[in-house]
């Protein structure tokens, strides 16, 4: 009598379990989630394709793995959306200096641009410094740059002449304010042009 067991047909083995594709996906955005400049997408991705793995595999009956994966993948995703408000909440301080100190550098090189047309007024008219703005048409020709890039009111000139009608580079202005802005727009500080063609920055805080 033979008792020998007949060989099992490949066919009805079963094959191994397979780790679900969506759940490693899940896992690898969540990871850049967290550690990219910008998280939102790649956790709104992370999250979504967690929860899709987990479904698969819920109903797989076994035969795709990955749960764990997919698990981790929708936490990671949850904590790269957590981090967008901190995130925003600390880069934008930092994007409006950046962008204040970048009007206040435009506003100096206005000032300059001013001291150099009140510099050749000056020198057609014995020395004399203008008391108004028209005076110096002849010498500039664009009237953006009487108007600070933080002024609140674009119409009206951000800077007015102090020292109007006095010399130029003489010994009483040289060290004096000759053009100021009377509005502190720059974070409570203004810029200044002195006699000597130096612009400088006060903070008033």
């Amino acid at each position: 009598m033979n008792n020998q067991v007949p060989p099992i047909p490949p066919s009805a083995v079963a094959p191994p379990p397979k780790t679900s594709g969506l759940a490693i996906t899940s896992l690898v955005l969540g990871i850049v989630g967290i550690t990219c400049i910008f998280p939102v997408f790649g956790a709104i991705l992370a999250i979504s394709f967690g929860v899709l793995a987990l479904n698969k595999i819920n109903k797989s009956g076994g035969r795709i793995t990955g749960q764990g994966q997919a698990i981790a993948g929708i936490v990671l995703g949850g904590v790269g959306l957590v981090m967008v408000p901190i995130m925003l909440a600390m880069l934008l301080p930092a994007l409006n200096n950046a962008r204040e100190h970048a009007r206040r550098a435009q506003c100096m090189s206005n000032l300059k641009g001013i001291g150099l047309g009140l510099a050749m007024y000056a020198e057609e008219h014995d020395g004399a410094i203008p008391r108004r703005f028209e005076d110096l048409n002849k010498y500039i020709t664009s009237d953006r740059i009487y108007v600070c890039p933080s002024a609140r009111d674009s119409t009206v000139p951000s800077y007015e002449i102090v020292l109007g009608g006095k010399k130029w580079n003489s010994p009483e202005s040289i060290d004096s304010i000759v053009l100021t802005e009377p509005l502190a727009d720059h974070r409570v500080g203004r810029n200044s042009l002195y006699g000597d063609g130096r612009v400088e920055f006060k903070s008033e805080r």
